[in-house]
């Protein structure tokens, strides 16, 4: 899924003053991750709510549009991370993902921690 350039800049960032990897807490490389894939859905989020991409021509005059982006950070299995949250203008895009005024902990990532089901023949090979 991702290339052997990124994982090696996400390594080379995440190692400590003694040159060892952290893979969890502030700067670490899952929270690298996390803050990238997070950042991206939240983006996927308010372009769904404007019914435009980015630097999408037919979002001129909409009414309502693009307008910066707020610092959060919020609590993840791999520790603290800091989002740039996108908003819009109009003030009425409220993420699903990181939702507004919820602290610093956001329910959908608690969810993302919980094991994911597996699939009913892998469950009954892991039995037998």
């Amino acid at each position: 899924m991702l290339g052997d350039e990124v994982l090696d800049l996400l390594l080379a960032g995440s190692r400590d003053g003694k040159g060892g990897l952290r893979l969890t807490g502030e700067g670490s490389m899952l929270g690298q991750l996390v803050k990238a894939v997070l950042e991206r859905a939240l983006e996927a989020e308010l372009t769904a709510h404007l019914g435009y991409g980015k630097h999408d021509q037919s979002g001129n005059g909409s009414g309502n549009s693009r307008n910066g982006k707020i610092a959060k950070t919020v609590q993840t299995g791999v520790g603290p991370v800091r989002l740039a949250v996108p908003r819009d203008r109009a003030g009425t895009f409220e993420p699903v993902l990181v939702p507004k005024r919820a602290g610093r902990r956001a329910s959908t990532l608690q969810a993302c921690r919980r094991p994911f089901p597996l699939p009913p023949s892998t469950a009954a090979r892991r039995l037998s």
